[in-house]
């Protein structure tokens, strides 16, 4: 199991393209400016790998991390710039590289890095790492992990401690230094709902036996907050997997259709569950090699025996999202072998009486303009699928591969986007 600890993007271009004055064969680049937008200040910055749905005292807010401070807005906010980090304090200082000795802190890396952040029904979850240099390879590495979980309800209360779950199960947290690329091998990851019903959010961590065996099983354990991770191998291996690739020996996700939970090789899953109706049909997005998405739609519905491949995007899906009459498909690779993203974007598909269409359908607003084949869409969250897709509120989290010298990406255009039906275009969050 492999991440690349890397910086995803240094870079900034500017692309100036002359255009003729005469329209003639060329209405599409003209619909584009005409598509064009006003950029809103960009208040979130960075790489945002989860965007995910918590309860707090029954009230429903999205948290989200940029690698800094866990950051949170109301689900029904529909205006720009209203996230805010306030009322939450950390247990521990946010990563930073002090340049200079002082009396209190050497020179190097300090503080933790926050990589994702996830809940269940009851608990919040946040993945963080500390990072040393590693002087022999010339590599900064993570020097350890930290699962940092919290009950919901205390999120905003300081005096309520958070808990460390590494603390006292190191051994499913594993991960060392691959000597022969400079890379970090991980030995575990996560999946979870993020359901929109409170009763269906789980949180869940998967952890491989022993490095360096294709076939060699994993584990997997629910997260119960700070109590201990309660093994589940046996129910999430066993009817309710629903595989979209028959030779995969990973599960990646899990959801609910009605009161059943699946699991699922699939990295990426969506299903059409409401605040007042359970879901009744799932997306899932086809997988290779256990680790990379395909450009494969899978549907499953409730009582079906098996996931059945629907249709296919242009590129390898790395994000959905439903709507009441569209599925939003967020494109990219993560494969190591491509240095640079070429095959992001984001794509459309019509929804009718819950029936999905097998073609693409052209955006109404500014989405294709906005997320060029340079970006990767690495989360999507509509905020209530009962609204169609051009009245709903809906999140991206967008970044790239590689420098933007070798694409048309901007450096500045990493991080939170979102549509408002206020504003009736996508822009920067």
């Amino acid at each position: 199991m492999k991440k690349i600890i890397k910086n995803i993007a240094l870079g900034l271009l500017l692309v100036i393209t002359a255009l003729p004055f005469i329209s003639c064969g060329h209405e599409p680049v003209f619909y584009g400016i005409i598509h064009d937008v006003v950029p809103e200040a960009a208040t979130v910055n960075g790489n945002i790998t989860t965007i995910s749905r918590c309860t707090v005292n029954s009230n429903e807010y999205i948290f989200i991390s940029n690698g800094g401070p866990l950051l949170y807005k109301p689900l029904s906010s529909s205006e720009h710039g209203e996230w805010t980090s306030a009322n939450i304090t950390l247990p521990f200082s946010l990563h930073h590289y002090n340049y200079y000795a002082t009396s209190t802190e050497s020179i190097g890396h300090h503080g933790e890095f926050v990589h994702k952040v996830m809940a269940d029904a009851s608990n919040i979850y946040i993945l963080t790492a500390d990072f040393e240099q590693n002087d022999q390879y010339g590599v900064v590495m993570p020097k350890s992990f930290h699962l940092w979980t919290k009950p919901l309800d205390s999120i905003f209360d300081a005096s309520v401690d958070w808990y460390d779950i590494v603390k006292t199960r190191e051994n499913l947290f594993n991960f060392r230094l691959n000597l022969s690329d400079t890379e970090v091998d991980i030995d575990f990851s996560f999946f979870y709902t993020n359901a929109i019903q409170k009763a269906n959010r789980k949180a869940f961590l998967c952890v491989k036996n022993t490095w360096g065996q294709d076939t060699t099983p994993f584990k997997y354990y629910e997260l119960n907050g700070s109590t201990d991770p309660v093994e589940c191998t046996s129910t999430v291996t066993g009817a309710n997997l629903i595989k979209v690739n028959a030779e995969s020996t990973k599960v990646n996700s899990a959801f609910y259709l009605g009161s059943n939970l699946y699991f699922s090789d699939s990295l990426v899953v969506t299903t059409n569950e409401s605040k007042s109706s359970s879901a009744t049909y799932a997306c899932l997005a086809g997988i290779i090699s256990n680790y990379y998405s395909t450009s494969e739609l899978y549907t499953f519905k409730a009582g079906d025996s098996a996931a059945a491949l629907h249709m296919k995007a242009s590129s390898p899906i790395a994000s959905l999202a439903i709507t009441n009459d569209s599925l939003l498909i967020g494109k990219g690779s993560y494969d190591e072998s491509k240095t640079y993203t070429y095959d992001g974007g984001i794509e459309r598909v019509l929804l009718s009486n819950n029936v999905l269409e097998k073609e693409l359908t052209e955006f109404d607003n500014n989405a294709t303009y906005q997320f060029t084949t340079s970006y990767i869409l690495m989360a999507l969250l509509c905020t209530d699928p009962t609204q169609n897709e051009a009245d709903a509120t809906i999140y991206a989290s967008v970044t790239y591969k590689g420098s933007s010298s070798s694409s048309s990406a901007s450096f500045t255009n990493i991080g939170l986007w979102s549509y408002y039906p206020s504003r009736g275009n996508w822009n920067r969050e």
